[in-house]
């Protein structure tokens, strides 16, 4: 089977179409059809079409996870922890929303779900909705928190793979490292040439007490660039596929990972649509105009 999985479009329509479309041409050109679609949360917050880009989430996804920004936009959150430009954006979309909307973001369910090889949040295992995992640091201590081979996670709009190894399948021994203290030291080095597809390789080294004995759990960032990647052996990932209406790693494309099961490995895609058009859409909806020129020019830059 293959699943698209993507997270944070961002009320971004024509970035969620791009997606779309691309995984209509992949079958295309593969003849393998995209058997099923889950979103990863903020459906809506920032952009121009939150009602559209829920309209085709409803329809199309078989899992949907809540995101801060949806919950935002249906008051499950309290916009004092957002910032100026996210609350506005926020209260902008609330008007918009229909009941039904409401009711489709607020049954969500908040702590993610189990399916299969797969753990699926928003923000991270430990803290579903909040967390942003940007580091080995924040990312290691997250794997005692689910027992699959995976974690999908999204949040912090940039496409990331997270790596540990697999040290143990002994549940008990997974809830006791939940009371881990951090310890020891982060390390950085670049990948070496001719290794995996990344552009740089993050590692920290985490102390984890079972039974007052020491076990070196290493996690490793890294940052992939468009193609596939399959899990080395013995390790287990926390994946983020990066952000389809808001990039912020530098480029503006539209952000997804296609996972085939058949090959046991993701491939991570980026499709170009219509920057300019979205941002012309963002400045005549009726956000404050000093908010929708910061949404507008971010766009742009991926930023």
């Amino acid at each position: 089977m293959r699943f698209a999985i993507f997270s944070d479009v961002h009320g971004n329509m024509d970035a969620l179409r791009a997606v779309l479309d691309d995984c209509e041409a992949l079958t295309q050109q593969t003849g393998r059809r995209v058997d099923q679609y889950w979103c990863l949360g903020d459906v809506v917050g920032y952009g121009p079409q939150p009602r559209e880009c829920l309209s085709q989430v409803r329809a199309r996804c078989t899992l949907v996870i809540p995101g801060n920004h949806d919950w935002a936009a249906v008051g499950k959150l309290d916009l004092e922890d957002f910032s100026g430009t996210a609350a506005e954006a926020a209260l902008w979309t609330r008007k918009r929303l229909d009941p039904s909307d409401v009711n489709f973001l607020q049954a969500l369910p908040w702590d993610g779900r189990t399916i299969g090889d797969f753990t699926v949040v928003h923000g991270s295992p430990s803290n579903p909705i909040w967390e942003y995992l940007t580091s080995p640091e924040t990312a290691g201590p997250n794997f005692a928190f689910f027992d699959t081979r995976f974690c999908m996670v999204g949040h912090t709009h940039l496409p990331t793979i997270f790596l540990q190894p697999n040290l143990d399948h002994d549940a008990p021994r997974r809830a006791a490292m939940r009371s881990i203290e951090r310890k020891g030291k982060v390390a950085f080095a670049m990948a070496t040439p001719g290794g995996p597809s990344r552009s740089s390789l993050e590692s920290g080294e985490y102390a984890i007490t079972m039974n007052h004995l020491p076990i070196a759990a290493p996690c490793e960032r890294w940052n992939p660039v468009p193609g596939f990647w399959r899990l080395p052996a013995n390790y287990r990932a926390i994946i983020n596929p990066g952000s389809v209406g808001q990039p912020r790693d530098g480029d503006p494309r539209a952000a997804y990972v296609i996972y085939d099961s058949g090959l046991g490995g993701f491939e991570f895609r980026r499709v170009p649509y219509n920057v300019p058009q979205t941002q012309r859409k963002i400045q005549m909806c009726g956000l404050p105009p000093q908010v929708a020129e910061q949404l507008a020019e971010r766009l742009a830059t991926g930023s």
